[in-house]
Parts: structure tokens; sequence; C-alpha cells
């Protein structure tokens, strides 16, 4: 494609060189320049890419986007390097209009399908798993972009990952122009905070978006609540149909918005009518047993009640089924449709996984990606309630380089609700791992309750479940964090570490004694 048609519409300088150019790509990382290719300069937290300009265009760049108080040191990079003839274009900021140039190379590829987003702190991953589950199940083609991993129709998708949730706007043109040639139907994605606020999904229009709930997370990068929320709120300005949980507080304000704009279709869902009488979808009659949780789900514009049991005896699966059956009507899919192809299993990896050995019924252990304060506390208070457990051992940690107000919050919850908690490591990363513990036992302690700290997040699990079998009650082992994860980080390295694979191992050996 020529380069005047990438960056048509888009108020770019021409510093020098022609737009005729025959461009075959877009690159951001100067590792996968090729021959062809339109690099754009960025500045992030540590690299500032205008100082690689000479060794993307010494790697075969046709063109370079710059940012425009960068130019005259950029001119001279260009005079020194293997083709001083490359065409330059500049812009204010590179990054505002990545996503329009990527979907613009690429020929709208969202066009070719329903988008749907979800965002919000906790839920993403369990919402979007069980929406492509369901969608799937009524026989059309699937996209799933999210934490765990990018699907196309059930299948793991082969491309490289350069974010954990949503990806960057370069990897996601790639990624919606495979799901074009695939031909699905729908492609359902996680929308994180910062891929709203770096604008990677700028150039996008969403059929549908979802909101689950805000709570406290990623202050370290946003700066405060609000800016947080109002990064979450971005998805909506870019959506045409919202499907918005109004039990959340920040949730109930963004549907109330929305709703005043005019221009934008509202559907609701809640559990709380007595607060918000007006739900477009919500559940009432809400019952748990050991192994399920049962429901009426309403719709309230059609006046049609229908009865629901799930595998997970949990309100946050309540909450996730909702998300989803508004999502269906939005979709113009019939809740009947939307009941049965969901079914009673909803289970997502590393979300509330509970593993109980055969050979031992006395413990079971729960393993969960909560990894805010408010999904552990969510998480606690679920296996709180549920009867089949009389005492509860909490094993978590927190994470390092990332936000540490949250960490004595954590301690406190754990601390409160659980019976016994041990503290733990998580991905310390550059940190001290005793420094974060630390922060997280201050919680602990201001809650009084019992604890014992085990730093090795492996010997951590295994005291857990130990404890658990010289107790002659039934114990719950809660281990928190990391879910679905296969790694720590510890430094900058991976470590091969699965807290699955630690529960099953330490459940084998027993079982062999």
């Amino acid at each position: 494609m020529k380069l005047f048609e990438i960056i048509k519409d888009i108020d770019v300088a021409v510093i020098a060189g022609s737009t005729e150019v025959e461009i075959t790509g877009i690159n951001i990382d100067t590792r996968f320049i090729e021959q062809g290719n339109l690099f754009v300069a960025t500045v992030g937290r540590s690299v500032d890419s205008h100082h690689l300009i000479a060794n993307a265009i010494n790697q075969g760049a046709a063109a370079i986007l710059i940012q425009q108080d960068h130019t005259a040191e950029v001119i001279q990079a260009v005079q020194e390097s293997s083709n001083p003839a490359v065409t330059i274009l500049s812009v204010d900021y590179p990054r505002s209009v990545l996503s329009r140039l990527v979907n613009q190379f690429y020929h709208n590829p969202a066009d070719a399908f329903e988008l749907i987003g979800v965002t919000g702190t906790n839920g993403k991953t369990s919402v979007a798993t069980i929406l492509d589950d369901t969608v799937r199940n009524l026989g059309l083609r699937t996209g799933l972009l999210g934490t765990i991993e990018n699907y196309c129709n059930g299948h793991i998708l082969q491309t490289r990952r350069t974010t954990p949730t949503t990806p960057d706007a370069i990897e996601l043109g790639e990624i919606m122009n495979v799901m074009r040639q695939e031909e699905v139907d729908a492609m359902i994605m996680e929308v994180s905070s910062m891929g709203l606020m770096q604008g990677r999904v700028d150039a996008l229009t969403f059929d549908v978006g979802i909101f689950t709930n805000i709570s406290p997370e990623h202050l370290d990068d946003h700066g405060s609540m609000e800016a947080y929320q109002q990064a979450k709120a971005k998805l909506f300005d870019l959506t045409e149909n919202c499907v918005i949980n109004v039990d959340d507080a920040f949730g109930s304000k963004l549907a109330t918005l929305l709703s005043l704009s005019g221009d934008k279709q509202v559907i609701t869902y809640g559990i709380n009518t007595d607060k918000n009488p007006s739900i477009s979808v919500y559940a009432k009659d809400i019952s748990y047993t050991q192994k399920s949780v049962n429901f009426d789900v309403v719709i309230e514009e059609e006046q049609v009640t229908r009865h629901v049991t799930l595998d997970i005896p949990s309100e946050f699966a309540v909450y996730n089924a909702l998300a989803v059956y508004a999502t269906c009507l939005a979709l113009d899919i019939t809740i009947d449709d939307a009941i049965d192809a969901m079914g009673t299993g909803i289970q997502v990896a590393g979300r509330y996984d509970v593993i109980t050995p055969e050979h031992d019924d006395r413990y079971s252990v729960i393993i969960d990606y909560a990894h805010t304060n408010g999904a552990l506390e969510n998480l606690l208070k679920t296996v709180k309630n549920n009867p089949a457990y009389d005492y509860i051992i909490s094993v978590f940690g927190c994470g390092g380089d990332r936000d540490p107000s949250k960490r004595e919050p954590m301690g406190e919850t754990s601390g409160t609700l659980a019976d016994y908690t041990i503290i733990t490591s998580d991905n310390p990363r550059t940190e001290d791992p005793f420094m974060i513990i630390d922060q997280v036992e201050r919680g602990v302690q201001k809650s009084q309750g019992n604890y014992e700290i085990v730093e090795d997040r492996k010997r951590a699990i295994e005291t857990g479940i130990a404890l658990a079998k010289q107790r002659n009650s039934r114990v719950a082992v809660v281990v928190a964090g990391k879910g679905h994860e296969d790694y720590q980080i510890i430094g900058t390295e991976h470590i091969h570490l699965d807290d699955k694979e630690v529960v099953l191992e330490f459940i084998k050996n027993d079982k062999a004694q």
C-alpha cells in the first residue's frame, strides 16, 4: 500500500521524501523491522525509539514517523544512515495516530465481524471466555483476545504477544486481519485501562462494550482513581451498544451518562433491584448449594423469567452470567438460546478452579487469579459463604513493580475473612520480595488475623495444604493471585511455577505415602 493511502485523514507533516513510497508493514520495534516498513518512533517509560531511527533505516524502513519535537535530532540521524532519502513524517504524538495508521493499512478489518470489548477491574477474562464459548455453541465462528491466550474459533492463535491483555495497535491489526481471513462472525477482546489510555483501540468501533466493575488497581499508572475510571469509560466512546453493571457505583453513573447521550443503546445488568429498579437484565431468588448457584434471570423489557443453575457457587458467577446474557440480547440472541448455549459449566482456567483429592475429601484447594483487593474479597466471601467449608487458609502475595497501595488492604482483607493467612511471593519482579511481604503483613496485623510468612511460593502452597490435612474440619485452601500463570517473575527472569501443578504434585505424593 502507498504511504499516502495509510496517512489519509491524519494530520501529518511531511518533512522529507515522497508519500508515494510503497509500505509493506508498520512497526514500532526495530527488532521486527522488514524491508519497506513504516517505522513509528515512540517515547515510552524506559525507551525513546527516536534514538533507534538509524537502526530502523539500516534494516530497510522505507519511511519513518516521528514526534515533531524530535525533528532536528532525527534529521541528523537520517543523514548518517544507509538511506538519507528515506521519507520522514511527523506528528505531535505518534502513539495517538498509530491505531488509525494500522487500521487503514489493513483496510478496516473489524468491519467484517461483530467486535465486542470487555473492560473492568475484575471479571474481564471470565466474561470474555464464557461469552466466546456461548457464541461458539450457537454455531458462530469467534475470535478471543485475552489474558490467558488468544484464540481463533477455539484454537490458540500463534501470534507474538507484546502485552498481557490488550495487544498493541500493530499486533491488534495483524490479529484482526487474520480474523477476517478466517471469516469469524464475532471477535471478543479484553480491553485494559492501559490499552485504552495508550490509544491502542482508538480507530475501532465496538458493536458491544461490556463494563464489569471497577476497584482500585493500576493507580501507579493512572495516578488517581478518577483517571483510572476515565480510562475505562473511554471504551464507551467507541461503542454502539453498552452493557453495564449498575450494581457497581461507577457503572451506575456511567450508564446514566450513556443513556443521556441519546445515541447509544444501554443494557444494564445487576442483582440489586432495590437500588436500581429499572435494570434491563437481573437475577432474583438467588440460592446456593455446596456445588452450585441457582437463580432466576429476568429480562425486564420482555417480562421474561428463566431459571438458571451454574456450577460455581458464587455471586461473581451470577454477575458473569448476567453480563453474557445481556450481551447476547445486544447481539439479538434470545435469552433461551443464550441459557442453553452457556449451560451450567462456566469454568475458566485459573478462575475458581477447585481441586479435591479423591483419597482425602477433608480439604479442597481453590486456585484463582484474584490479584486485587476487590477480587480477593469477593473470592474469600464466596468461600466463606459456602456451607461445604468450616475453615479457610488463604495463600497469597502481591506483585512487585506494581501499585503498592493495594498491598496493605489485601492483607487486611485476607486477615479478616480467612481463618489463617500464609503471606508469600507473587511476581516480585525487581522489588525485594520481603519488602512487599512486609507491606502485606501490616494489613494482616491490622485485622488481628492469624498468619505466617513463607516467601517461597511453592513451599507456601505446600504448607497451606499440610495445615489443612492436620485439621478435623472441612478446609478450603485458597491460593490466589496467579491463577492460570505458569511462571513467576523474579528480577527480570520468568521462572516456571504453576500453582495448579504444585497442588497436584503434593496430592499425588501424599496419596503415594
